[in-house]
């Protein structure tokens, strides 16, 4: 079959190259991938900026596909079936995280796409116990979108604290920013969504999915915009999903006194940000990473139900032997998010 692997360490070495199809052993489920989504992870791990990735492995970790064989002592699942795999890969299950349900604690928690072999190849042999059932009317594009989707998910409804009490500051209007942006708009909370001029088109999208202002913060005042949009007040929560230091600067600088601030991007490295608005406005600092089970399960039913629509946020899905172009297009933020399409 043909898979998009990372051959060896450092700048490169992805490339599509045949291997032997997988078979599940037990507690595994082979998949027939139809179709996967491109994260930050993935062109970090091309460009040589990821630490943990553990070549020769294939990339990938949002995928969504049909169930090809199971393996020994795997019931409930039938060939055919349409689901979508958890993106976590492994996890201790006897750490003190594992037994709460916080597996995305575990410290050895592994991923697929970069621990162990992801989802951009024709068929990936994932862990029976972190399948879940695509929703009938839910495509195999929005499947591939649905990893993603439960990182805002846990992000919003998981780890932020009254944030229905709103207003609400949204900084960084990228594939995981603007899901946050939906998962508020379908709570009904009126958000406000920040970007940079290098931001917008994204930012028209944010308005069209629902954000009650947008704001480019090299070109715009964020201070007296917040001000205007809360009524005086601040924000009662904000989600910084840039993962850039100044950004989080101002997330803090405008949540309100006792106000909380989420922190989903991840930075890279050091930041430098200004901490004395936590000390004087006693802001709760909060961060959010990936997701657990339940957040599957909630990310699934919103899906379900028709209370979310990804498919705005989709802006191609290529061949998967387009694979460099589609990666291009996504370091250059041609758009928002790009999927590839296995078995063509």
């Amino acid at each position: 079959m043909k898979a998009l692997r990372k051959l060896a360490g450092g700048e490169g070495h992805v490339e599509l190259v045949e291997i032997s199809t997988p078979s599940p052993g037990p507690g595994q489920v082979l998949l027939k991938v139809k179709s996967v989504g491109i994260c930050g992870t993935d062109l970090h791990i091309w460009e040589g900026r990821f630490d943990k990735v553990r070549p020769p492995v294939t990339l990938g970790h949002e995928f969504a596909g049909e169930v090809a064989q199971l393996g020994p002592g795997v019931s409930g699942w039938q060939t055919g079936q349409r689901v979508v795999s958890e993106s976590q890969a492994y996890s201790c299950g006897v750490c003190v995280y594992c037994g709460q349900g916080q597996s995305n604690l575990c410290p050895e928690r592994l991923a697929y796409g970069y621990g162990v072999d992801g989802g951009m190849a024709e068929y990936a042999v994932v862990r029976a116990d972190g399948l879940h059932a695509l929703p009938e009317g839910v495509s195999f594009q929005q499947g591939a979108m649905v990893e993603p989707l439960a990182v805002a998910v846990h992000a919003v409804l998981e780890r932020g604290v009254a944030f229905d009490h709103g207003p609400a500051l949204v900084s960084g209007p990228g594939p995981i920013g603007l899901l946050v942006l939906l998962v508020l708009a379908q709570a009904g909370v009126p958000a406000l969504v920040c970007g940079t001029s290098k931001d917008q088109a994204r930012l028209d999208l944010a308005a069209r999915l629902g954000a009650g202002e947008v704001v480019m913060v090299d070109r715009q005042d964020l201070g007296q915009a917040a001000q205007e949009f809360t009524k005086g007040q601040g924000f009662a929560v904000a989600w910084e999903c840039s993962g850039a230091g100044a950004a989080l600067s101002a997330a803090l600088a405008n949540v309100r006194r006792q106000g909380q601030v989420v922190q989903v991007g991840l930075a890279g490295g050091a930041a430098r940000v200004d901490l004395d608005q936590l000390t004087l406005k006693e802001v709760v600092l909060r961060g959010a990473f990936v997701h657990n089970r339940q957040t599957w399960e909630r990310s699934l039913a919103l899906l379900g139900d028709g209370s979310l629509d990804l498919r705005p946020l989709i802006s191609a899905e290529l061949p998967l032997s387009h694979w460099q172009r589609a990666f291009e297009l996504s370091r250059d933020q041609a758009g928002v998010k790009y999927l590839l399409r296995p078995g063509e």
